[in-house]
């Protein structure tokens, strides 16, 4: 599969978090057959802005097969990239957590009565599920739904421009999925937030199984 990567930055970058995607993007390579066409990451530009140049360049590159999106504040497993195209979809996400608390893992479903998200807090592990938003810190798209959607890929208008984009896509007749094995930290100063970072922040939510609440965004 031939990608573009791209870490959206703003100045100076976090080794912990460089070290981590190049790992990732060389296991791609070695292990998932992974042809990176090139690094299109841009640098000082508004969130929205830097993720539509990413998707104009990619949909304007005839062998390009998908983009692998990711934060310049992600920490990735080195297998993330490999697990995410492994599975053949058109939208594939890793799950991270915000850096404050409470930590809320940015996975969503979507009220259509409410017409808001719902943080996702519990999920089946180690496996694939469908969802209806999340940040984009970790996630394949594929050119071909680039593609299907108009530009600006990226806009905020009642949500983020990332959340927009998901309800675009789900417009569009996509399903959106969560590898629930490819679990990110989320750099702040010194230590990345984790999975164990919102679980020992929300015990009740893994004390009772499944069935645990969903938050509004």
């Amino acid at each position: 599969m031939k990608l573009l990567f791209s870490s959206q930055t703003y100045g100076p970058l976090d080794p912990q978090a460089v070290r981590s995607q190049r790992a990732a993007i060389m296991h791609a390579a070695k292990h998932a057959g992974v042809v990176w066409m090139g690094d299109c990451s841009p640098d000082r530009q508004a969130f929205a802005v830097a993720r539509n140049r990413t998707a104009d360049a990619a949909v304007n590159m005839e062998e390009c097969e998908g983009v692998f999106w990711c934060d310049s504040d992600v920490v990735l497993p080195v297998d993330a990239i490999s697990r995410l195209v492994s599975h053949q979809k058109d939208f594939v996400t890793g799950i991270y957590f915000q850096r404050e608390p409470p930590h809320w893992p940015l996975i969503a479903t979507f009220n259509e009565k409410a017409k808001s998200f719902n943080w996702l807090v519990q999920w089946p592990e180690n496996a694939l599920a469908p969802i209806d938003g999340c940040g984009f810190g970790c996630v394949f798209t594929s050119t071909r739904l680039l593609r299907a959607l108009a530009p600006p890929w990226f806009e905020y208008k009642q949500f983020s421009e990332d959340f927009t984009f998901c309800r675009n896509a789900a417009e569009a007749g996509y399903q959106l999925w969560v590898d629930t094995g490819v679990l990110c930290g989320h750099l702040p100063d010194p230590e990345p937030v984790t999975f164990d970072t919102f679980k020992n922040a929300h015990p009740e939510f893994y004390a009772r199984g499944e069935g645990g609440p969903h938050v509004s965004v």
